[in-house]
């Protein structure tokens, strides 16, 4: 998976919770393809929809080049993120017996998700700067609070059928 993944950090109570839950799981792989699931198919969504970083701020929102740019080739001038909708819709889990890692394998995400200042990746072959002008970062990836809960949840819930 090229781009970008993510790793989280827990609440301390919530980090030793979700160790214990998972030293007792003997194969891990299906609890984790299922907050594979949750996060691809629900948290990250969400983030898209309500236009907000896992923690609930809103994303900065987009230039008026940049709405100009969208309008003149045809794509969605008002969504940010979503000028084509590629980008969040490549965003996928995989995962083993050891981890989960979810992310997008498009190029701009990092920048996306991390925001990078105007020619911060040089100049492009008709001189301009990359990116041309300062983006700002809107975070996608990452846990909420009610995310962790689900996560302990889903953990217990795999533990009770396993």
């Amino acid at each position: 998976m090229a781009g970008i993944t993510f790793t989280v950090e827990l609440e301390a109570s919530a980090a030793r919770q979700l160790d214990r839950l998972v030293e007792r799981m003997e194969r891990a792989n299906g609890f984790y393809k299922n907050v594979g699931e949750y996060l691809t198919g629900v948290a990250i969504p969400r983030n898209f929809a309500a236009e907000s970083a896992p923690d609930g701020s809103h994303w900065a929102p987009l230039s008026a080049l940049t709405t100009a740019r969208r309008e003149a080739a045809g794509q969605t001038p008002i969504q940010i993120l979503r000028a084509t909708g590629k980008m969040a819709a490549e965003i996928n889990a995989e995962a083993t017996d050891d981890y989960l890692r979810v992310g997008s394998p498009a190029p701009q995400a990092a920048v996306m998700q991390f925001g990078a200042a105007q020619g911060s990746f040089g100049s492009s072959s008709r001189g301009g700067p990359i990116p041309w002008g300062d983006i700002p970062g809107r975070p996608f990836l990452g846990l909420s609070p009610d995310d962790e809960i689900e996560i302990i949840a889903i953990a217990e819930d795999w533990l009770s059928a396993e």
